[in-house]
């Protein structure tokens, strides 16, 4: 479980009005989808920050709790970032999958059996010499997913990952995620505006303004009269509840 207990955060210190968090409070638990939406700078990839240390909170506390004991994570969460570009290090699939593995200077056998691993549920177990850059976007994305899912994280956080993705590639990602939730003791937060990926989400959590306007399972969030503005439901949702009410 993540618990945030009244945190706030500002790139200021000196100016009041510099706050993009105010007081949150909120859980988020595995075993389900995650999906964090909200406007631009609502405060949605601060909180992703947040959870994975890249930030520290100004004021509030961030606690982190294991949910299942049998979890034993090299590291506590990773982020796929929304330009797989910008997170790829390696120039092989194989150097990109034990880059993180080798800066926790584990032994050697160890990063093999973990690259072998997590390369496989991608279909990348027999391309592992295959430069990065012969990769397609999709494929890319599946890279970096791959290389943060090696380090055994408890939680991977996902910042507006469908973005560059072109349909069938989307359908794919979403098969990934819907067996890490289903098939392992991996949270997931994903952060989207797409309402293809709304769809997918089991707990919504939404921002306004650096508050939380909403923090529940998607059925309560469907019955929601009003959201802040600039958020809207899917279209498919619209027409079920019209068809409900007749």
């Amino acid at each position: 479980m993540i618990l945030f207990d009244r945190v706030s955060f500002c790139y200021n210190a000196n100016q009041e009005t510099s706050f993009v968090l105010k007081e949150v409070s909120f859980s988020l638990h595995k075993g389900v989808i995650n999906g964090l939406i909200g406007v631009n700078g609502c405060g949605k990839s601060t909180i992703a920050r947040l959870i994975v240390g890249l930030l520290k909170p100004t004021e509030g506390v961030i606690s982190f709790e294991q949910e299942n004991e049998e979890s034993s994570p090299y590291y506590f969460s990773g982020m796929i970032f929304q330009n797989p570009d910008n997170q790829i290090v390696g120039t092989t699939i194989g150097d990109d999958i034990a880059f993180g593995l080798e800066n926790l200077n584990l032994p050697t056998d160890n990063i093999q059996q973990l690259v072998t691993k997590s390369a496989s549920l991608f279909g990348f177990e027999n391309m592992l010499d295959m430069p990065v850059s012969k990769l397609s976007g999709g494929q890319k994305q599946m890279l970096c997913i791959a290389s943060v899912l090696a380090l055994e994280p408890s939680w991977i956080v996902f910042d507006e990952p469908t973005s560059h993705l072109d349909p069938w590639a989307r359908i794919e990602f979403w098969n990934i995620i819907n067996f890490l939730v289903s098939q392992s003791n991996i949270g997931i937060i994903v952060i989207s505006q797409l309402p293809e990926d709304i769809n997918r989400f089991q707990n919504i959590m939404v921002l306004n303004e650096g508050n939380i306007f909403f923090n529940g399972p998607v059925e309560s969030f469907k019955n929601l009269e009003e959201l802040p503005a600039g958020i809207d439901f899917p279209e498919g949702w619209k027409l079920e509840r019209i068809i409900n009410r007749e």
